[in-house]
């Protein structure tokens, strides 16, 4: 975009967000704002284009406004699988809009969207509404302004009079007809994982069309269902040939002028840990005695912006994935592998360079004083979380060399120093455990072990923190433009329907602080509703994302946070780099506020895009495992905690696992159960049995569909499981038509 549209574009904006203005038709904006003769052509394409953008509104007879003047407001559209959704609008200020079934028109998940605001939904209706709504304010939608998903993954089926395809996302409600297929898709070949790209669909009452552009193979082939979360999330595996070769460009070995300018730190002692399988190390950790009572923690980060300047191939697309994406069987990375693997990784025995931060802590765990530095280290040694662990439990074989071993106790003792101050000063403490999965050569689900954080996590984590927290104070106190991580505190429906969350837990004190998080959950620890309890309070609170201000990160209790000590997986970290560098050197940012906006919007969606990937790959491996123990037979018993409960039953989480499957009410055949308002409790009919959020039950499986992700479970009554058959194949079956509410009739 030219300056001169650029000024027009602000100029239209300005006069129509004035509080004396009322819609008028084009040509009197036109000549209120002066424009000429000659530049008429460009005011009508400017015009037009914000109206395609969604940024100003036709209205009737031709008069314009900004959509707010109009109670129409722009957002983004998050579908429920219950086939209702919520408008988050653009602007932060507004609150999330409701929209009921039969307000979505023409919208999708992930769309951007206008809506017409309606009638304020009464507070008191909400809970008895027949889905969730806690929004106050409940719209329709009225205009598709940019697909969310322009292009798909899933099935292709057929009928006996045209083709169609099962999207993979289940948030998609609808079966998509297909209109042609492309050269490039080869002949259609029924159960088939296909890549679609929808057609214009402006009506629900029009069928929704879209055209194949690619044919995966069949979906039971070892490979293809990770390939479609790849092209469902628009996630890119290969690089251009400009940024491999700017890549390869760069040489393992150091040279002298690369150092000169830098801290030598390669006779410290410093080591890198991480997870088993990491392949890329951008962080190593250093400690000594540094006089007084005083310790000198040393976090050297790899410094990746001396590789990647702005603007460079490599940077435009690191830009574009935003970070590194990782799939439970492979890792798309945001940096070229060359880089990410071996100029910038930090591996034990190689000099590298990095960007160091000091910070002087005494016993108490109280800073004395920070240095941010370029420094040049070579790491002594490689560990793993498992094997850190294994020595600070005091296992004979844990394979940590003898020189680290004082070391990483006085890690280990000022981690937890750290850690227990920030508890003290009001961080959040919720603890929810991840799974991993371990595959077999053909990609299926070898076992599923549960975890939580160990000391040998947190001792990393305390440290990343102390590093993040001082480069954010940095940048703050110089008013530079740069890039934060923030965490928004719950707004005031969060705060009360957690209140209500936990008075289902049987838990009535009162939350409305991170204090009152911290005493609940001090509380339930170790008790059988620790679990529960984290989960009801954790889905009441916001997504942390970047901003461009420094603003509370609430969950962590910090004032001013950022993220600095991942640069070859984030992107901001990368930016914050760079910010950092001009700051300290006294030269202008190369970033201005607007970047600084545009880049933190990016990027908290591209991470949102990559955790519903990781997540979606875990879920699909995870399903498949379950669907090959049922068709073998094995159907458990399971033990599991009813974690939710919804209009059909009971929602369980099987506890070995985190695979949640639902118990039908219609399979309890022991009473009629109803919920009751606020959805906490079933109850019985005739026997007043109660079945709660929280409550352990044996489970066994009856029926899993890996084509709808859905695992259906039965109560164990102590009798042997019996065998199984009622496995959901992927070829069997008639697809059932989908309603617009997300069931199927």
């Amino acid at each position: 975009m030219n300056n001169s549209t650029q000024s027009l574009r602000n100029r239209i904006h300005e006069f129509l967000s004035g509080d004396q203005y009322r819609p008028l038709k084009q040509h009197e904006i036109a000549r209120a704002l002066k424009v000429k003769g000659n530049e008429r052509a460009d005011f009508r394409h400017v015009l037009y284009e914000m109206e395609r953008q969604g940024e100003v509104l036709c209205l009737r007879k031709n008069r314009w406004a900004l959509p707010q003047q109009d109670r129409l407001i722009i957002g983004r559209l998050k579908m429920s699988v219950q086939g209702f959704g919520f408008v988050i609008p653009d602007d932060a200020a507004l609150e999330d809009v409701f929209i009921p079934p039969d307000g979505l028109e023409a919208g999708l998940d992930d769309d951007r969207v206008m809506v017409s605001i309606g009638a304020s939904v009464p507070r008191r209706s909400r809970a008895t509404a027949p889905y969730s709504n806690p929004a106050k304010v409940q719209g329709r939608i009225v205009r598709v302004i940019e697909r969310g998903h322009p292009q798909l993954a899933g099935l292709l089926r057929r009928t006996p009079y045209y083709w169609y395809v099962i999207p993979d996302n289940p948030r998609i409600l609808h079966s998509i007809r297909i209109s042609t297929f492309a050269d490039s898709a080869g002949k259609p070949a029924e159960y088939h994982k296909v890549v679609i790209v929808l057609n214009e669909w402006t009506s629900p009452h029009r069928a929704l069309t879209a055209s194949v552009i690619e044919d995966l193979g069949p979906a039971d082939r070892p490979g293809v269902d990770m390939v479609s979360v790849l092209r469902d999330h628009r996630l890119d595996t290969e690089f251009s040939r400009d940024a491999v070769e700017e890549a390869k460009r760069h040489e393992p070995r150091l040279s002298i002028p690369f150092i000169d300018d830098r801290r030598d730190l390669r006779s410290l002692l410093t080591f890198t840990i991480d997870p088993e399988d990491a392949k890329d190390f951008d962080d190593a950790v250093s400690l000594h005695p540094a006089g007084d009572g005083l310790w000198s923690l040393g976090i050297h980060i790899a410094d990746v912006s001396h590789y990647v300047p702005a603007e460079s191939a490599i940077d435009r697309e690191a830009f574009i994935r935003g970070n590194s994406t990782y799939l439970v069987d492979r890792v798309i990375t945001m940096l070229p592998p060359h880089l990410t693997t071996e100029i910038c990784s930090l591996q034990p025995g190689e000099d590298r360079l990095t960007y160091s931060v000091t910070v002087l802590i005494d016993e108490k765990g109280k800073i004395h004083g920070t240095e941010i530095f370029r420094s040049v280290i070579n790491s002594s040694a490689r560990l793993d979380y498992d094997h850190v662990q294994a020595f600070l439990d005091g296992t004979r074989e844990h394979g940590i060399p003898e020189n680290l071993h004082g070391m990483l106790r006085d890690m280990h003792h000022l981690s937890q120093i750290l850690r227990g101050r920030r508890m003290a000063e009001g961080s959040v403490d919720l603890t929810i455990p991840e799974i991993k999965c371990r595959l077999d050569e053909s990609g299926k689900i070898r076992e599923i072990t549960k975890r939580v954080p160990s000391h040998a996590y947190q001792l990393i984590e305390e440290f990343m923190l102390a590093a993040n927290c001082t480069v954010a104070r940095f940048l703050a106190d110089k008013g530079v433009p740069a890039i934060y991580r923030i965490h928004e505190p719950p707004d005031e429906e969060q705060w009360a329907q957690m209140q209500i969350d936990l008075q289902g837990l049987e838990i009535a004190e009162a939350v409305s602080s991170r204090e009152d998080i911290n005493r609940v959950t001090r509380q339930a620890s170790r008790g059988p509703l620790e679990y529960a309890v984290h989960l009801a309070i954790l889905r009441n609170l916001k997504r942390a994302v970047y901003s461009p201000a420094p603003r509370e990160h609430f969950a962590l209790g910090f004032t001013r946070y950022t993220h600095f000590t991942s640069p070859i997986r984030r992107y901001p970290d990368l930016v914050v780099h760079r910010a950092l560098s001009a700051a300290q050197n006294g030269k202008l940012s190369p970033l201005s506020r607007e970047d600084a906006a545009r880049i933190a919007e990016h990027c908290s969606r591209t991470e949102r895009n990559s955790d519903d990937a990781e997540e979606e790959s875990v879920t699909i491996k995870r399903i498949a495992f379950f669907h090959d123990r049922l068709d073998q037979g094995d159907n458990g018993p399971h033990s599991g905690i009813v974690v939710s409960l919804v209009p059909k039953g009971l929602i369980v989480e099987l506890r070995d696992s985190l695979q949640r499957g639902l118990i039908p009410f219609s399979s309890m055949h022991d009473d009629f159960y109803t919920l009751t308002p606020e959805r906490h409790c079933a109850v019985g009919r005739k026997h007043r049995k109660q079945w709660k959020i929280g409550q352990e039950v044996k489970v066994c499986i009856s029926r899993v569909d890996t084509v709808r992700r859905r695992v259906d479970l039965f109560l164990y009554q102590g009798e042997p499981p019996a065998a199984a058959n009622h496995v959901a194949r992927l070829h069997g079956g008639k697809r059932r038509k989908r309603s617009r509410n997300g069931d199927r009739d």
